[in-house]
């Protein structure tokens, strides 16, 4: 018994450091999501368009390595784990489908007619608001790559990856696309599928590297000693590709090739970062996925302060309503969950009798 507590424990002192980075990287989320941060045109594509990209390749790498770690220690973990995904996904799809319509009827002059078709592509490609994409982009990524690994293994899986992630890359690099008819295909594509930022084109090369890291982790250590140049040649890389991506803007900027490098190095550097034992982890993490689900809520609200109120025009003042206002929220739900409002009222009961006590 001792033993295996003994394993448990070093087993979370080994993932810490990857919770600590995933908070760190849904703040970044709430970031690029609110308005510009930074007035220098340059620093703030520099923050929002490199820095914070590096959030959901990371959050996919994380998601994918735990999902493959629970894959080898118990039969059925796939299904449970995606299973249990579905069902917070059509939670919170439930919860911003009222809005995500809303937003259909400012941007789109779309028929009521055709509602049902965007409930259908909503749920199972762009999310019912813009940040759940995410979701079905994972589940679709994971089922490929499992998929795929069984039937041509990690040099055709890899390869296949980066050459669906070069295609996506056309939406960032638009404006490098000198070839008509490349354009005019890719033209074509956007028309119907609207994005390239989706399972298959993004998500893929990350769920397979999540996979890939806990296949070979045991080889990859041979290599620790050199982790810190390799990363920060990855981050010499992925600033010199902003920089490229600044010169000639595309449609969007999802898809840069270093964060393939960049993100894969980071998420293994997480593996051996030292984090005190008094630092709440747990609530770190469970903080951080209320946050994702949560923030565009209080985007929403802080957007409507301005209307109201004129300290609210200030950028500054809005990001920092929204962090705060993300956090009470979030952490209001988690008490909620960890102590059902009965729970309260039971411990309300009990702190007035020890009162009563006390004063008699």
């Amino acid at each position: 018994m001792k033993k295996i507590e003994q394993t448990i424990k070093k087993t979370q002192e080994m993932t810490a450091g990857i919770d600590v980075i995933k908070y760190a990287a849904a703040i970044l989320v709430i970031c690029f999501h609110c308005e510009r941060v930074f007035q220098e045109p340059e620093l703030n594509f520099l923050f929002k368009n490199v820095l914070c990209r590096i959030a959901v390749p990371f959050f996919l790498i994380s998601t994918s390595y735990f999902v493959r770690r629970g894959q080898t220690r118990s039969e059925g973990y796939t299904k449970r784990y995606l299973r249990s995904l579905l069902k917070s996904y059509l939670f919170w799809s439930l919860i911003y489908l009222p809005v995500g319509f809303m937003w259909i009827q400012q941007s789109y002059s779309l028929s009521p007619a055709l509602y049902p078709v965007a409930l259908v592509v909503g749920l199972f490609y762009t999310g019912t608001y813009y940040h759940l994409w995410y979701i079905p982009a994972t589940i679709f990524a994971i089922v490929v790559v499992q998929w795929l690994l069984k039937k041509i293994g990690y040099p055709f899986l890899l390869g296949l990856a980066v050459v669906l992630y070069s295609f996506g890359s056309l939406e960032t690099y638009y404006g490098y696309i000198g070839n008509g008819q490349v354009k005019a295909f890719f033209d074509q594509y956007l028309q119907v599928f609207i994005t390239t930022r989706n399972g298959l084109f993004f998500a893929l090369i990350f769920v397979a590297a999540g996979f890939f890291i806990w296949d070979y982790k045991a080889k990859l250590e041979k290599y620790q000693t050199y982790s810190n140049y390799l990363f920060l040649g990855a981050a010499l890389l992925l600033i010199v590709e902003g920089a490229v991506v600044y010169n000639n803007l595309g449609i969007d900027k999802n898809f840069l090739f270093s964060l393939i490098p960049f993100t894969a190095l980071l998420f293994w550097k997480s593996l051996t970062i030292a984090v005190s034992r008094e630092l709440n982890v747990r609530r770190l993490r469970e903080l951080g996925k209320y946050y994702f689900f949560i923030h565009p809520l209080c985007i929403l609200w802080a957007g409507s302060l301005v209307k109201s109120y004129e300290l609210f025009n200030n950028n500054w003042v809005q990001l920092i309503t929204v962090l705060v206002m993300t956090h009470i929220v979030s952490s209001l739900i988690i008490s909620l969950i960890e102590y059902p409002p009965m729970e309260y009222i039971e411990l309300w009961r009990r702190i007035k009798l020890t009162h009563r006590s006390l004063v008699t």
